[in-house]
């Protein structure tokens, strides 16, 4: 041990030190210390986009590759910080997605957990472990990981929606692997439109005319769909009547936020989003979150909020 260790004999300075050390693959703690205090600062910024930017892009690109050929043809929400993967937080991961009358998004599989929030779509159909469910207009669609699925289009107008994953924590274990179907589609066994992985818009707003009031006011009306096949990612349905503006909040979970129906104002620590159907923003971790809707309006949330549950990270606080 004391030949190993001689050359740190004669150091006299902390500058010597360093030199000596790094080559050793150490790190000096006090160098890295992170500030004293009860606050979360995430890097990630408050961001939003918009659907009415996503459509006619989207419209461009099935022009220019099929679904076949990019296996998803998908425009990711990247929050605009440098040097990061396709993300809006450090957990959540967001994308536009359209499918063509006639095509089909090949199948395949992947460790990741998927969630899809149709925005526009009739005739649109997700197989999923050989079950082909209905996803149209207004539909929360869930895909738990290592699951089969494709995405087939028997109807006639364009098919657009909002897919939800998991997918940077996944990379952060770096668990990421795309598996395509050794038959490409995955064989159909049964068609329904009722399956424990669909929430159609008419079952939500049956949830939410049954719910009550958050007595606190910070989501006024808001139920939960049941995400437990998808144990990091929790999702969110919330109400807003005509000028119900929430008490403010926050949470060091990361939320993001899609307008089902309606339009509206949110105020995310002092920023202000003006938000239409079908947009999507993100709240990282421990921004102040109101909403100030202009009329009646659904709120669709995905948070990390489980995951968070589960390490007993979880905060909240309200004002």
């Amino acid at each position: 041990m004391a030949e190993n260790n001689h050359q740190f004999a004669d150091v006299g300075n902390l500058d010597e030190f360093y030199e000596l050390v790094e080559p050793l693959n150490f790190a000096c703690g006090w160098r890295n210390r992170q500030p004293d205090g009860g606050s979360f600062r995430s890097p990630y910024r408050t961001a939003h986009w918009k659907y009415s930017d996503s459509r006619p892009a989207l419209d461009a690109a099935a022009k220019l590759i099929s679904a076949e050929d990019a296996v998803r043809r998908i425009l990711m929400c990247v929050n605009p910080i440098p040097g990061i993967r396709p993300s809006v937080a450090p957990t959540l991961f967001h994308a536009y997605q359209m499918v063509l009358p006639g095509e089909t998004a090949p199948s395949h599989r992947h460790p990741m957990h998927a969630l899809r929030v149709i925005l526009d779509a009739e005739k649109m159909y997700s197989v999923v472990e050989g079950e082909k469910m209905l996803m149209e207009t207004g539909d929360v669609v869930l895909t738990p990981g290592g699951m089969w699925h494709s995405h087939d289009h028997d109807g006639d107008d364009l098919a657009y929606w909002l897919d939800g994953l998991d997918a940077p924590f996944t990379g952060a274990l770096d668990l990421i692997i795309f598996e395509p179907h050794p038959d490409h589609y995955e064989p159909v066994k049964v068609v329904t439109e009722a399956s424990p992985f669909r929430f159609s818009w008419v079952h939500i707003q049956k949830m939410l005319d049954a719910a009550e009031d958050d007595p606190e006011g910070y989501f006024a009306k808001r139920v939960r769909l049941d995400t437990s096949s998808m144990p990091t990612l929790g999702a969110y349905v919330q109400r807003l009547g005509a000028s119900q503006a929430t008490r403010r909040y926050r949470t060091n979970a990361n939320v993001s936020f899609a307008p089902m129906q309606g339009s509206g104002v949110s105020i995310i620590e002092g920023e202000e989003i003006r938000w239409n159907r079908g947009d999507i923003f993100v709240a990282p971790s421990w921004r102040w979150i109101e909403h100030r809707p202009d009329g009646d309006s659904v709120l669709f949330s995905m948070t990390d909020e489980p995951l968070l549950r589960f390490a007993r990270y979880y905060k909240f606080e309200g004002e």
